[in-house]
């Protein structure tokens, strides 16, 4: 098909122009960040993915890469997002690049592969934050529809969301099995308490959280 408006559902309910996504760091990149230490660990591979998406899953959207998306709105739903004759949508992501397409009354063509409807050209997006606003909407039915495609997403991850993702592995792969310390001969190692029992990547302890909250999409929790 020509489009992908009926192509690849993301996991947090927006479409997106790929089959698969990438990790936010390669083994490479975590070797780098490590100084190499846990290079011959072969967990660190099926480690990267699970980090990977806990992150994604706690913000709510895909990060990085850069992305056209299309999201697909009911009128009924954003009843409470009118302010006056203007529309206020938030979007699914925290870094939107552009705005390619607004349709409201939008109805899919088979013969054309896209949304029809009337296209509106009047809109303001805040791209830090997602938030579209959509002048003079008119009247609409609370049954229509508004199709809305944009891109978003950083080119890569940026480096606090890389160096979070080898700090998740590592605390990961170090603290087996939630063990707060282990004992060998004389040697005694403590394991911190933020990350006490945390032995699996798909976890993000509190202060992990804290960082992320800058690319934590609004109702996301």
């Amino acid at each position: 098909m020509s489009e992908f408006e009926h192509g690849k559902l993301s996991p947090w309910g927006y479409i997106i122009d790929a089959e698969t996504l990438p990790n936010f760091i390669t083994l490479g990149e975590f070797n780098n960040f490590t100084n190499g230490k846990f290079g011959a660990d072969t967990r660190i591979m099926s480690n990267i993915p699970a980090a990977t998406e806990a992150i994604r899953n706690y913000c709510g959207w895909h990060i990085a890469p850069s992305l056209t998306c299309g999201m697909l709105y009911n009128v009924r739903d954003l009843r409470d997002a009118f302010v006056g004759s203007d529309l206020l949508v938030q979007l699914p992501s925290t870094y939107v690049t552009s705005i390619e397409k607004v349709v409201v009354n939008a109805v899919w063509n088979a013969s054309t592969n896209d949304w029809d409807g009337d296209v509106l050209n009047d809109y303001d997006i805040g791209m830090g934050t997602g938030l579209l606003r959509i002048y003079d909407v008119g009247v609409l039915d609370r049954k229509s529809k508004i199709f809305i495609k944009f891109t978003s997403g950083y080119e890569q991850a940026p480096a606090s969301i890389k160096g979070l993702t080898a700090d998740n592995i590592t605390h990961a792969v170090a603290n087996p099995y939630g063990v707060n310390s282990e004992t060998a001969g004389g040697v005694s190692v403590s394991y911190s308490g933020t990350w006490s029992g945390l032995s699996s990547s798909s976890k993000l302890p509190s202060d992990t959280k804290e960082v992320l909250e800058a690319y934590k999409l609004k109702g996301v929790f």
